[in-house]
């Protein structure tokens, strides 16, 4: 025990020199080059590491610093707004444990560790970075999907929105492919602001669409038919002929509305 006292005190008066280390060996292992900040984050919490490391090997005290947790947090978020892939962390791990394994070796030698002190010291460190990868995967994942449904909602925003063309009318771009979700996004969230935005005319405009079927052509129809019962006059444009089609097989009346081929042909009719 006495030696691995000396251990822990020799780990907490070098914390600073040892993190450094283990943060340019790493680097070295997987022939990986990060800015500067993202160095300094690592060396500071490998430093906070080491001191913990230091602290509790004479104890025998479990757990990891609230720092540790927070770093490997703060890594799968950073993966997750690059748009990378968890395989991103995961490949670090391998050489760090090679590292401190390393590290412990040296230790041992220099200490005159037995074999039970210096695989214990391996272990805990082992332990730690198993905490550090588990917490780091479940922020990924959690981070992933919270990200994920933000960008869902953005693009939902900026797929239907409502421009203002002049007083009183205002176009309702519709892009992409219209699936049943968004169709029930724009009944949900971008009628209810029509009214208040004074409009008395809406263009909805087709031009943009890519795919529609018969259930969403009837959905539009129908917030179609909540628009005009709000006492707003609806018009088309952009209708190709596939959606015409699409239409008129779904048994939807398209004839009652008024259809331009362009919102420029559309405003000149107004």
């Amino acid at each position: 025990m006495p030696h691995i006292n000396k251990l822990a005190g020799h780990i907490k008066e070098n914390a600073s020199q040892l993190a450094e280390q283990v943060v340019d060996d790493v680097l070295a292992k997987i022939d990986l080059i990060i800015s500067k900040e993202e160095t300094d984050l690592a060396v500071c919490m490998y430093t906070t590491f080491m001191n913990f490391i230091g602290d509790t090997l004479d104890t025998r005290e479990k757990g990891v610093p609230a720092e540790l947790i927070e770093w490997s947090k703060s890594n799968a978020w950073a993966i997750v707004e690059a748009g990378g892939k968890v395989s991103d962390i995961i490949v670090r791990y391998p050489p760090t444990r090679e590292v401190f394994a390393e590290m412990v070796e040296t230790f041992s030698a220099q200490f005159e560790l037995s074999t039970h002190d210096a695989l214990y010291v391996l272990t805990r460190i082992n332990e730690m970075l198993d905490i550090s990868l588990d917490e780091t995967v479940i922020a990924f994942e959690k981070l992933s999907d919270q990200y994920k449904d933000k960008m869902q909602k953005e693009v939902k925003e900026l797929s239907a929105p409502i421009v203002p063309l002049q007083d009183g009318v205002a176009v309702l771009p519709l892009m992409g492919s219209i699936t049943k979700e968004r169709a029930d996004y724009i009944q949900e969230k971008v009628v209810p602001k029509i009214p208040q935005l004074n409009i008395e005319c809406l263009i909805i405009d087709f031009s943009g669409i890519s795919t529609i079927n018969e259930t969403t052509a009837n959905h539009i129809h129908q917030i179609g038919d909540v628009l005009r019962l709000l006492g707003i006059r609806i018009i088309t444009s952009g209708i190709s002929p596939q959606l015409a089609l699409t239409s008129v097989k779904g048994g939807l009346d398209m004839a009652r509305v008024r259809s331009y081929s362009s919102v420029q042909q559309a405003l000149q009719h107004i």
